[in-house]
């Protein structure tokens, strides 16, 4: 009897130290997982806050002289303006990676840097496109990708003083932050069927679910989605 006790108090014990080493484990993981974020979220700022990239991002917002593959080609290869082109886009491309790939958080760096990443796509656009048609098909695809996400927390700065909310998954009435208001879902039900408002649906995802009458830029390009924001109707944007 006593051999059956010690053997079951040996076998919980066992189960119980496989248990804690588990959960240490998983601590760990997530651990290094936060801490591989903020190395590589602190490795991207310092690049977006240096003198180089920030005057690179400049040359491309204030003097891109062409709006075509072919001119901007002919203004020579390995140009000052080619190298702020591959660099700044190329940086915001890297940052869509990162983010696609669930390595980073977008709350946690496009906050910051969106406004900025929707400028310059703006501006490179039409160049983007055209060499994507004469030299490489994927270029700056990850950058694009993101853009809807950058539209989502440049919202405010977007809609040019316009009231834009946030519709919140959970019925709770109204929740405010510092910078976009959040309502239920069944107030955004009474605004939509009063015809009050407009749905802006940023969802990244193919297969989210989809609010009936929301406006979605198609295709999926900065152009298209500056184009739908309405000028006459408080603007709700959301993602599910």
């Amino acid at each position: 009897m006593e051999w059956q006790i010690v053997n079951t108090l040996a076998s919980v014990v066992s189960a119980l130290a496989i248990v804690a080493g588990t959960i240490f484990v998983v601590y760990q993981l997530r651990q290094e997982s936060k801490d591989r974020e903020f190395a590589v979220g602190s490795s991207l700022f310092e690049i977006w806050q240096s003198r180089d990239f920030q005057d690179d991002q400049l040359l491309l917002l204030h003097k891109l002289p062409v709006q075509t593959w072919d001119d901007f080609v002919a203004m020579g290869r390995g140009s000052e303006l080619e190298r702020a082109f591959r660099r700044v886009a190329g940086f915001y491309d890297r940052v869509g990676h990162l983010i696609v790939t669930g390595i980073i958080d977008q709350n946690h760096i496009l906050p910051t840097i969106g406004a900025d990443a929707l400028a310059v796509w703006q501006r490179i656009e039409p160049l983007v496109r055209q060499a994507r048609r004469t030299e490489n098909p994927t270029l700056f695809q990850c950058y694009e990708a993101v853009l809807p996400s950058c539209i989502e927390c440049a919202a405010p700065l977007l809609a040019n003083q316009k009231k834009i909310t946030s519709a919140d998954s959970l019925p709770n009435g109204k929740q405010t932050t510092d910078e976009v208001e959040r309502i239920s879902v069944h107030e955004l039900k009474r605004m939509i069927d009063a015809g009050t408002v407009a749905v802006l649906d940023v969802n990244t995802k193919p297969k989210a679910e989809k609010i009936i009458g929301a406006l979605r830029a198609e295709p999926n390009e900065l152009s298209g989605w500056l184009s739908i924001l309405p000028r006459d109707k408080p603007v709700v944007v959301y993602c599910s």
